[in-house]
């Protein structure tokens, strides 16, 4: 399998899982601390903190009329060995297909055993729900 296929495998796995709902997989997908860059500050989630932001995230999604979440591999490169960039773009449909709200996320991924995110920039996602009205 190519980098590039695996890349995309990995995120398709990411997209189901919160299709699912399930953040018991999706946490599983992330290091065991993660670390998120925000404009307002930055912060690091441990594990089981972060399923339980997925098990927050995935409700306030579902408050927000997504009905499903749509993901897009739109490019990766292998930084250095086992380390990569990946940029998604996300469409969140709601009832109809109806395009509820849509953005680009930065990801670094590293892998041990097999790729998990370490590290998400997420000012994309925040700018997206903001001009919506939604405080995340």
């Amino acid at each position: 399998m190519t980098f590039q296929d695996e890349i995309a495998a990995f995120f398709v796995s990411y997209v189901e899982a919160f299709a699912r709902r399930d953040a018991d997989a999706l946490s599983e997908l992330w290091e065991p601390v993660g670390l998120f860059p925000s404009p307002t500050g930055n912060f690091a989630l441990p594990r089981e903190a972060f399923r339980d932001h997925c098990v927050t995230l995935m409700d306030f999604y579902r408050k927000q009329g997504v009905v499903q979440p749509l993901g897009e591999l739109r490019s990766a490169v292998e930084l250095f060995p086992n380390v990569a960039q990946a940029r998604m773009t996300y469409r969140m449909r709601g009832e109809g297909d109806a395009l509820v709200a849509e953005w680009d996320h930065v990801y670094i991924l590293r892998r041990s055993d097999r790729w998990r995110v370490s590290l998400t920039i997420a000012d994309g996602e925040m700018a997206a729900w903001a001009a919506r009205g939604a405080q995340l």
